[in-house]
């Protein structure tokens, strides 16, 4: 049997500033329209802003999301 090569060369994948993985598809992040809307709901959950979550600039929609920074 034919190994599959499940490792995808990473042009082909989606900019995670933008997407989400979702199973087998991706999916684009929740926007908001500005810096405020996005620390709203983030004071909201309380569980994310102790995950060190925050609100970031989208380079490819220019809206906000709110994510983990990775170093």
């Amino acid at each position: 049997m034919k190994k599959r090569n499940k490792c995808i060369p990473r042009h082909l994948h989606p900019d995670p500033e933008h997407w989400v993985r979702k199973g087998q598809s991706w999916k684009a992040k929740v926007a908001y329209e500005s810096e405020d809307d996005a620390w709203e709901f983030l004071n909201q959950n309380s569980k994310l802003k102790a995950s060190s979550w925050h609100p970031y600039l989208c380079k490819v929609c220019s809206k906000w999301h709110i994510g983990r920074l990775h170093n």
